[in-house]
């Protein structure tokens, strides 16, 4: 369980840095100034927020994935399970007010259910055949 919310975490952040750079890209030289001197501008972009969405939706799948395998049992609670630190993540961003009330929530019912589903992969490749 552990090693799969290490997994999701470091996953997400390793696919949002080249999103970063392509955001920097794309966005020319006078909004990547911007970003640069305040990162929250960032997320002014809709390509990052639906590139960050994709990774990190990907990224909970893998981590289930990989809790549900090293469980070897019981996958599809463990992959849900894998998700304790992204949600820990969620409410320290709602406390600090970071996060919108509403799309947090919406992650925390999302996140438990994309690492279920990578432990519901993790099960089926685990069957005998």
């Amino acid at each position: 369980m552990v090693v799969g919310s290490v997994v999701d975490i470091l996953s997400t952040n390793l696919a949002i840095f080249p999103v970063t750079i392509l955001v920097f890209i794309f966005s020319g030289p006078a909004a990547a100034e911007l970003a640069a001197s305040d990162p929250r501008a960032l997320m002014a972009s809709n390509l990052f927020k639906a590139l960050s969405f994709t990774f990190g939706t990907l990224s909970s799948v893998l981590g289930g994935y990989v809790s549900g395998r090293l469980a070897k049992h019981d996958h599809i609670l463990n992959g849900a399970l894998s998700s304790i630190l992204c949600m820990g993540f969620g409410v320290y961003a709602l406390l600090s007010g970071r996060g919108s009330l509403v799309v947090q929530l919406a992650l925390f019912a999302l996140t438990p259910l994309l690492g279920a589903v990578g432990g519901y992969l993790s099960a089926r490749r685990s069957k005998p055949q």
